[in-house]
């Protein structure tokens, strides 16, 4: 088992990104030997407004009736998504609010405070700022909230055939939330047999360091060598240039084979906040078509 992931979580929905996103979730849990646990929410929404929940019977609530069926509608698609050789079989498990409020993604996250050592896997859309504002996005209020490390996984980022990692991307900039991503990125590379590509991005026109002096990159490659530990498929060092460090860092990854993953630090900004001082990661995953996990 890993020494840092005890159990993966991936929400299901029926819906392609929940497909894509379960097949990914049960790569992760055979490769980090963690069990698997689909969950699904399943809000409270009354038919009518007059309809006061404190006075329903629950054996006769047509309206939850349906939604149960729709949530073991959702278990058995997933199941159908999940190679049937990994492991043994996931643990569903269904979770009902219990207002009129909507909230799913503050379901996950308060489940997921729970459950200490686990990793959730969401599905996500390519969605702009404003769709996202108009639309709602499930996985970015998780990845903004969640106290654990988040996988994000788009449609076209996992297919049926892909059964493998073959490369595991990491970003580093000496941060502590760096550092907790090489460690789980070490993890994840060992048990999949994967080469482990670390980068570093630096302005462009950036000085070159002073004479007997080691270069900054250097420097922090070898702290996160540290973190990563032994690596049987090898460690390689890219250094990267520019001001747009979210875009060389996906660049790289999509121009990489054997189905790369990437494995990223990230700050712990806010919602608010992050809009206003930007953010890498939060970039990095509106951009990537591979699958990306954030750590704090």
């Amino acid at each position: 088992m890993s020494e840092l992931i005890s159990l993966v979580i991936v929400p299901v929905d029926d819906s392609p990104t929940a497909h894509a996103a379960t097949r990914h979730a049960a790569l992760l849990s055979h490769l980090l030997h963690a069990p698997l646990r689909l969950v699904h929410v399943m809000p409270l929404n009354p038919a009518e407004f007059s309809d006061i929940p404190a006075n329903r019977q629950a054996e006769k609530d047509r309206d939850r009736s349906q939604r149960l069926a729709a949530a073991q509608n959702a278990f058995a698609s997933a199941r159908q998504a999940i190679d049937p050789t990994l492991d043994s079989p996931p643990e569903e498990v269904t979770l009902e609010e219990e207002g009129f409020v909507h909230h799913p993604a503050r379901t996950l996250v308060d489940y997921a405070r729970r459950h200490e050592g686990c990793l959730l896997v969401v599905g996500a859309r390519h969605l702009s700022d404003l769709g996202k504002f108009v639309e709602g996005s499930i996985s970015d209020e998780v990845v903004h909230k969640a106290p654990c490390p988040v996988t994000v996984v788009h449609p076209e980022a996992v297919t049926e055939d892909i059964k493998r990692i073959g490369r595991v991307v990491v970003p580093v900039d000496g941060s502590r939330h760096s550092d907790n991503a090489a460690r789980l990125a070490g993890d994840l590379a060992r048990s999949a047999g994967a080469r482990v590509d670390l980068l570093f991005c630096r302005p462009a026109g950036a000085p070159p360091p002073q004479k007997g002096k080691q270069d900054e990159s250097e420097q922090l490659f070898a702290q996160a060598r540290q973190h990563l530990g032994e690596i049987p498929a090898g460690i390689a060092t890219h250094l990267l240039e520019g001001d747009r460090y979210a875009e060389a860092i996906t660049e790289f990854a999509h121009s990489l084979p054997d189905n790369p993953v990437i494995v990223m630090g990230r700050r712990g900004l806010g919602t608010l906040r992050e809009k206003l001082v930007g953010s890498v990661s939060h970039r990095a995953i509106d951009l990537a078509h591979c699958p990306i996990t954030v750590v704090v």
